[in-house]
């Protein structure tokens, strides 16, 4: 008997105890039945868009009884919002339906039977049957330790723009594996923007690219081979042809009905000149005194600077009079790591404005005082709001965070329209809206001309009292094949190639942003970071503002290409999308994030979790501690070997660290219990800091550059491993729906891929004992370990296994001139040579001078070739030029992702995150 599909509504129910909206429930049977997404959702905020992940992940399990070649519903569900903060407020939402799908826990056992039924389809689609049902990948800042891991896997990614457009362009930031992200953004994905006003270009963008890279080929069928972006706004487009609204089932809810009509009665207080800062503050001292109670207020500001003018001056009553009030600063200039706090603040469920919190006693004010971070996807409740002059959609979406479930009669709103300096002799202009708050004034002002003061801007009247939105988004460049082409050579990417930032946020508004990190071991130049940098404590700092900061610096340190080396570099010589590593008492931040003016110390949040660094500049800097000589009989610097004594001076460095005063910003009882997980052991790497590393460390990301991806818990031999990669790509392959041809050419290339780590340098890389019966493809020796064994082998440093792998496969294709078409046989060479993201168009070649040959057996015929990889092979460039034009640019990274991925997860396997041992 054939498995029932539940409908949407069963499915909204189990996995929220409600039923949908209607407009919820009538979107989701649209999209089943046209089997395709309206251009544009145009529902008012505070109506729940982000179902329209659950709609999503929905459609996708209703097509999971169906041939992969003719499933219509994309397995990858980009959420994209141009705030980065915003990012985790969804990604909460998506991470409970993905728990709530792997494991089912519910007294309903209707609800139970449900989302195992939604489960058990999502698995079906994978090639991975074990895996849980839905991945969930979260993009926040400039480095990106986590991308998606499997084709073949229904996922969901939650962004930035810039985050996922540069994957989009081939330049993803924080991207270690272009092709492989590049491919994951623009192949078999639905794109649902949030609040899609704020990224006026990216469609515009995406349809160029589909212009000026068609490909003879199509890898996936349908609308599956490349990216389908869908519009989430309150403030749409007017003449959107497929556009999505309420109609009159919406209008007989009565949820929905409240909300759209919770009163926002909205004051217009008009400044001719003065500190906006000060207009803000004093608008909101007025709603705090006349609030009949402890209540929640949220102030719009346009700019971190203007809000952090306004939070000084309501962080602290001026008289005692005043209510006791508690104030907090949240900026898009924030590391996630200090994000997370604040969110927690805000979000708080018995004292913060988290929209249908049960809890609303509280014992004194709360006051928020944001940017445009919480504008868009934010799910706040607040009584009371002050927002600086803006836009017409700024302003809509603002006023959705006041009152939002209509459950305030006292809400009240102040908009406060104070002129910025004169651009001209004849215009004002705005920071992000130029001269459209004039016409907003007027607007406002009109309307309490007609109906008093204050006025009503209920979400069901807001529109006819603003009008249409009269701001210009300016003009972006435009897309050209030859760009593109550039962008397309992940590997060894032109000198002045055009940035990608104009095309994501316009040529006016070009958004150049640096990744900084502030740490207490900053490492000479050509000495790795560490630990290596992650996400939640790196921070998009504005290219501009960072100059200007830096500008007296003699140099700063930033990480080199391959994401983890440091090099030296002019401030001047800053570009964007580089990775910065500042000192941690170079200042430039606070609790609250960025600040050119700060001077105080920045924590190190690397450190928890990893370890400490043995430099004597890094422990005075963390902790104030001087042990400089313990250090030196610690490392065995002062020439003395002897066991016993280095192992006295590293318990002598504990007992200093135990004793020192708690660093700022720690709390006492977290530097304790961080100190007492450290073991009383030196762990010491080639050209990486000395550390004394905690018990049960965080494990670190991998890097293909080092060609550590050939490390794992376990020793594996070449030729299983081999094997297992091709199963697994072919798998793939064919649950995404690849043709059987290139789906059994995949396999060979998972099977072929490392059948170069025959070389025996390679080999005595991996096992310097020579302990193995048969070649290795894996190492069990720890991370620290693995460059020192690199340079006893005698394999060259920069030198790609995977160049003596092709070379090995056309030596074969050579002796089997009969075995496929040229097509095919340019692909297999491409994606055995393209399998940690190089050959595209070449291997970069290296120093090695070695007359070795290396030697292997391909499909029963021993082939061998010079191993030495000072030789380039020039037809590469052609052979890749020849693939995007067939297969396409995103249809050909694919194919590498199908490869690449397959062998990341057969490493896995027995490879459970590596750690520092």
């Amino acid at each position: 008997m054939k498995e029932q599909m539940p409908t949407f509504s069963e499915f909204c129910r189990a996995l929220n105890g409600r039923e949908p909206f209607p407009w919820q429930a009538r979107l989701a049977a649209q999209v089943a039945e046209t089997e395709c997404w309206p251009e544009e959702i145009g529902v008012p905020t505070g109506l729940g868009k982000t179902a329209c992940l659950e709609i999503a992940v929905w459609w996708l399990a209703s097509q999971a009884d169906r041939a992969p070649v003719q499933r219509t519903a994309p397995t990858r569900i980009w959420w994209v919002v141009n705030r980065r903060l915003l990012v985790d407020s969804t990604a909460s939402q998506a991470e409970a339906m993905a728990a709530a799908l792997d494991a089912p826990r519910s007294r309903d056992a209707t609800a139970v039977r449900t989302l195992t039924a939604v489960a058990d389809r999502l698995r079906r689609l994978s090639a991975d049957r074990d895996a849980p049902p839905l991945e969930v990948v979260s993009l926040r800042g400039g480095i990106a330790s986590r991308t998606p891991t499997d084709p073949s896997r229904p996922t969901v990614v939650l962004c930035t723009v810039p985050m996922y457009g540069s994957r989009l362009l081939f330049r993803g930031y924080g991207s270690g594996l272009r092709a492989v992200d590049a491919a994951m953004a623009g192949t078999d994905s639905l794109v649902l923007v949030d609040e899609a006003h704020l990224a006026p270009h990216l469609k515009s963008l995406m349809r160029g690219l589909a212009d000026c890279s068609p490909a003879t080929e199509p890898i996936l069928s349908g609308a599956r081979s490349s990216a389908t972006l869908v519009a989430l706004t309150a403030t749409g487009s007017a003449g959107a042809e497929r556009q999505f609204d309420l109609d009159e089932d919406d209008e007989r809810d009565s949820t929905v009905r409240r909300r759209l009509d919770a009163v926002k009665a909205t004051t217009v207080v008009v400044k001719a000149s003065g500190d906006v800062a000060k207009h803000l503050a004093d608008a909101t001292a007025d709603l705090l005194n006349g609030a009949p109670g402890p209540a929640t207020f949220l102030v719009f500001a346009n700019t971190p600077s203007t809000a952090r003018g306004v939070f000084a001056r309501l962080r602290e009553p001026k008289t005692r009079r005043e209510p006791a009030r508690e104030a907090v600063l949240l900026t898009g200039l924030a590391r996630e790591s200090d994000a997370e706090r604040i969110r927690a603040r805000i979000l708080d469920p018995a004292a913060g404005m988290r929209a249908g919190s049960c809890a609303r006693e509280r014992d004194k004010h709360l006051i928020v005082v944001a940017t445009q971070t919480l504008e868009v996807g934010a799910d706040l409740d607040a009584e009371y709001l002050v927002t600086e002059a803006c836009g017409v959609r700024a302003l809509t979406q603002r006023l959705g965070r006041l009152n939002r479930l209509g459950g305030f009669t006292h809400s009240r709103a102040i908009y406060v329209h104070s002129p910025p300096k004169r651009r001209a002799q004849a215009e004002y202009f705005w920071p992000v809206y130029g001269q459209e708050p004039e016409t907003v004034l007027a607007r406002l002002q009109h309307a309490a001309e007609h109906s008093g003061e204050p006025i009503n801007l209920s979400p069901r009247q807001i529109a006819s009292v603003l009008g249409p939105p009269c701001d210009d988004p300016g003009r972006a460049p435009e897309v050209l094949p030859g760009i593109l082409w550039e962008w397309v050579k992940t590997t060894t990417p032109p000198e002045g190639e055009a940035p990608v930032e104009p095309y994501l946020s316009g040529i006016a508004e070009r958004r150049f942003a640096v990744s900084t990190v502030w740490r207490a071991h900053v490492p000479e130049a050509g000495q790795r970071l560490w630990p290596r940098p992650t996400e939640r404590e790196s921070l998009d700092v504005p290219l501009a503002e960072l100059h200007n900061a830096l500008e007296k610096e003699e140099v700063t340190h930033r990480l080199a290409s391959d994401g983890v080396t440091v090099e030296l570099c002019l401030p001047a010589e800053i570009r964007p999308g580089d990775q910065l590593v500042l000192p941690m008492d170079r200042g430039l931040l606070d609790e609250y994030g960025w600040d050119p003016s700060a001077t105080g110390i920045v924590r190190d949040v690397s450190l928890p979790r990893r370890g400490v660094p043995l430099d004597s500049v890094a422990l005075e800097r963390l902790c104030g501690v001087a042990v400089g000589d313990l250090l030196a009989k610690a490392l065995g610097h002062d020439g003395d070997d002897e066991g016993g004594e280095r192992d006295e001076a590293v318990l002598g460095i504990l007992a200093a660290l135990r004793s020192a005063a708690t660093p700022p910003l720690w709390e006492a009882t977290a530097w304790s219990d961080f100190i007492e997980s450290l073991e009383p052991r030196v762990v010491e790497a080639r050209n990486e800091v000395a550390r004394l590393v905690v018990r049960d460390p965080r494990p670190e990301q991998r890097i293909g550059e080092f060609d550590e991806t050939s490390l794992g818990a376990t020793a594996v031999e070449l030729d299983p491993h081999g094997q297992a990669v091709g199963v697994r790509a072919g798998a793939v392959a064919r649950r995404v729906g690849i043709p059987s041809e290139l789906a059994d050419l995949l396999a060979l290339a998972g099977r072929l891929h490392d059948i170069g780590k025959a070389d025996s340098r390679f080999q005595r890389w991996l096992d310097p004992e020579g302990q193995a019966t048969a070649p290795m493809a894996k190492s069990n020796a720890p991370r620290h370990r693995w460059e020192t064994m690199r340079a006893n082998s005698g394999w060259p440093r920069g030198g790609r296994h995977e160049d003596l792998s092709a070379r090995l496969v056309r030596a074969w294709l050579k002796q089997k001139p009969d075995w496929g078409t040229d097509q095919l046989r340019d692909l297999l060479v491409h994606l055995v040579i393209s399998h940690h993201g190089k050959g595209r168009p070449l291997v970069p070649p290296v120093v090695d001078g070695t007359l070795e040959t290396v030697r292997s057996v391909v499909s029963g015929i021993l082939v061998e070739v010079q191993a030495d990889l000072a030789t380039v092979d020039w037809d590469q460039p052609a052979r890749f030029r020849r693939l995007n034009s067939r297969y396409g640019p995103w249809g050909l990274a694919l194919l590498e992702a199908i490869v690449i991925r397959s062998d990341h997860a057969v490493s896995a396997k027995g490879d459970m995150a590596l750690e520092t041992r």
